[in-house]
């Protein structure tokens, strides 16, 4: 995951924004106590969708405490604990950003690479004895993510397919495996596991261009600098991808609605219905040209 989940702050009451605050400070606080305090450093905010669909069904009441951390140390911020799905959210963090470190030991960011996977490698041994089922399935869905990218994939669906198989199998915890909860949760992944895919491919074209990295957009669509700009790639491939993103937006909705809980309802609506959505036309306007520069 690659902080692309985020909510509408803006339509945000005050109270739901400061218990997504203490989602976010309560997953950082889960990865100091169970890892230590370097580790921390990895955590996004797509963290805290994770952890506000899982404890939907969590009956507990959330403790909440206001408190001091490094980060934010003149101000007491509100700390959400004794969740499962807290603890459960900070694990998928680590192994997702344990795997993006070891990706960049491969390519041109080895130093960088390297630190990562030094300074995780225990916290990565200790998330494996926690989660081991679920880990070797999600280290197949990686493989086979980077031996299509390998081989030049030009299919979109099949290049998302495993990071989508690996999302449908991050939002399904242990504790809801067989439950009516699982196939709701497995769509909702599945489909956020595309768009965020999707997503990326668009937001990086000229970076993964200028790197000749794999990126299933310049594949599928036969960019060429010999024919065209970046810009005027972007143009011409733009509603293609638009529909793709905002059908992966509709299938979360409808799986969401399915799911029908009230625990934390009015965050996840924020984020489901108005954040993604947002969130896909901020990233759909970049690189846009004008008519003049298209011709």
């Amino acid at each position: 995951m690659l902080g692309y989940i985020v909510p509408d702050k803006p339509e945000l009451k005050v109270k739901e924004y400061e218990l997504y605050s203490g989602y976010y400070c309560g997953i950082c606080k889960s990865i100091g106590r169970r890892y230590g305090q370097l580790p921390r450093m990895v955590l996004n905010y797509d963290a805290v969708f994770l952890a506000l669909i899982v404890s939907c069904f969590d009956e507990k009441e959330e403790r909440v405490e206001a408190e001091r951390c490094i980060a934010h140390p003149l101000k007491k911020r509100k700390v959400v604990y004794n969740q499962d799905a807290l603890d459960y959210a900070a694990d998928i963090i680590l192994f997702l950003a344990y795997y993006k470190l070891k990706d960049d030991l491969a390519d041109e960011h080895a130093v960088r690479g390297a630190a990562g996977v030094f300074l995780l490698k225990n916290s990565f041994r200790k998330w494996m004895k926690l989660h081991e089922k679920k880990g070797i399935l999600m280290e197949k869905n990686l493989r086979d993510l980077a031996q299509l990218e390998s081989e030049n994939c030009r299919s979109m669906d099949r290049a998302a397919e495993p990071f989508a198989k690996l999302m449908e199998a991050v939002c399904v915890p242990e504790w809801l495996e067989g439950t009516t909860a699982e196939e709701p949760l497995k769509h909702i992944g599945y489909h956020m596991g595309k768009w965020i895919y999707f997503i990326d491919a668009w937001d990086d074209l000229e970076d993964d261009f200028a790197r000749k990295e794999y990126n299933p957009l310049l594949s599928r669509f036969e960019f060429s600098a010999d024919r065209e700009t970046v810009g005027q790639f972007r143009t011409r491939i733009k509603e293609r991808v638009e529909y793709n993103l905002f059908s992966c937006l509709g299938k979360i909705a409808e799986a969401w609605t399915e799911l029908d809980r009230e625990k934390n309802k009015g965050l996840i609506d924020n984020i489901v219905y108005f954040g993604l959505m947002k969130k896909t036309e901020a990233v759909l306007k970049k690189g846009n040209i004008t008519d003049a520069e298209s011709v």
